[in-house]
């Protein structure tokens, strides 16, 4: 009968520490606010709303009211797996996720301070995802359940002339990041020539955190046109917690062997490099009848992430080095509002976001690929009451792992939805 390598099942938890952290630098959250939502995200040239403390801090400055919003997004997805006909080990298999949602919130304040300063402070969550594989599921030996959240802090100032023509603004973004990983090892029995589930490892991270910092630039040269720049440092997060073994009884001789090589319980560190965002937009009211429309340009550094390190305290000679070689991408974002009245205006928007992941990567934790979105909204204002109201279908493209050499060594393709609802409420004092 075949023993269980001590080594192999620590081995495959520090595979699952890098993917899992692949997984929540690969996955940003770029919904923080309705109204932008609505336009497909590009609104770093408008940034008329408190959301604008997240897309493009001198925004805030040309908002001469006190006012406060608050709301978030609800994203469900619809994800299917689909085992490679040529791989023994999922040829045949489906899989799905388990039925969750996932909201991000966000909060804004802004303060006029005279006729020219603005100060305010947002919340929102920069990035995190939840993977959650419904059971029975082939690949619970890669990821079983992965949650990562982040929550950001960023009090901001803006200035603005005299005129209105020029803004400029900056922030300090204050981040907190919390990883929950879950999955099974597996074991093979010689009796039966099988794969069993021999132990079940579960990581929980401390909520850590690190200090950034954004920038925007605001420039009106007519009445029509408005241009907007905005830039978000890069930044680390180094991750502190525990790795808790827990054997799968299978009531067999095999347990002995097994609980004789779960290893203890024990700390692993790692860190993430989130990358900087750097996004660009021309907006423009010149076509008349009450509508505004925007362009966007993001570039955001995934190449940051080239690699990632684990570390773990007690069998400090299994520290692992996991490659990753992710590629700086481009996003691409069209929005339009029309106002239609004093109290009702109208949004739409569309996008398509590259993705940074080589296929190499591509798995259970983190089955990335292009997105294509469409989106559509409503806002209502009366009096000192803010109703935002979105609705956004993203699209991503089919990716499979198209039978490279792949870090898990699990093969097949994968289809993914999301559907994103966007609520924001606020008041102007």
């Amino acid at each position: 009968m075949r023993s269980f390598s001590k080594i192999g099942l620590l081995v495959s938890v520090a595979v699952l520490a890098v993917s899992s952290a692949a997984f929540g630098s690969g996955f940003g959250i770029f919904e923080q606010g309705a109204k932008a939502t609505a336009m497909g995200g590009a609104f770093v040239a408008t940034a008329d709303d408190p959301s604008a403390i997240f897309y493009n801090v001198a925004g805030i400055a040309q908002q001469r009211h006190v006012t406060f919003l608050a709301g978030g997004t609800v994203i469900s997805f619809n994800n299917q797996f689909t085992g490679d006909p040529n791989d023994p080990l999922t040829v045949g298999t489906t899989g799905k996720y388990a039925k969750h949602t996932f909201i991000p919130p966000n909060a804004y304040l802004i303060v006029p301070i005279g006729s020219n300063l603005t100060f305010g402070v947002g919340v929102f969550t920069p990035f995190g995802l939840r993977t959650n594989w419904a059971e029975p599921w082939i690949g619970r030996f890669v990821s079983r359940d992965a949650n990562v959240k982040t929550l950001s802090v960023e009090p901001a100032v803006a200035w603005q002339t005299t005129d209105g023509r020029l803004a400029i603004g900056a922030g300090i973004e204050y981040r907190r990041s919390h990883i929950v990983l879950n999955r099974n090892n597996a074991g093979f029995n010689p009796l039966t020539g099988r794969v069993f589930d021999s132990a079940n490892a579960f990581l929980n991270s401390d909520w850590d955190t690190t200090t950034g910092w954004n920038a925007g630039i605001l420039l009106k040269p007519t009445p029509t046109w408005r241009l907007g720049l905005s830039y978000r440092a890069d930044s680390t997060i180094n991750y502190k917690g525990k790795a808790h073994f827990t054997q799968i009884l299978t009531g067999t001789p095999l347990d002995a062997v097994v609980a004789a090589q779960i290893p203890p319980d024990q700390s692993i560190a790692t860190s993430i490099n989130f990358p900087a965002i750097l996004a660009a937009g021309i907006a423009t009211s010149a076509f008349g009848h009450n509508w505004d429309l925007e362009a966007d340009l993001t570039h955001t550094t995934w190449s940051r992430f080239k690699a990632l390190d684990v570390t773990f305290g007690t069998t400090t000679a299994l520290n692992f080095t996991s490659p990753q070689n992710w590629k700086d991408t481009y996003s691409y974002r069209l929005g339009a509002n029309k106002k239609v009245n004093d109290v009702w205006d109208v949004r739409f928007g569309g996008l398509y976001d590259k993705n940074p992941q080589p296929t190499a990567g591509v798995g259970p934790l983190l089955p990335d690929s292009d997105r294509i979105g469409a989106s559509f909204g409503i806002g209502w204002h009366s009096g000192p009451f803010i109703l935002d109201l979105t609705e956004m279908a993203l699209h991503f493209k089919n990716r499979s792992t198209d039978g490279t050499v792949q870090n898990d060594n699990f093969h097949g393709s994968y289809k993914t939805n999301a559907n994103l609802i966007g609520v924001n409420a606020g008041y102007r004092f």
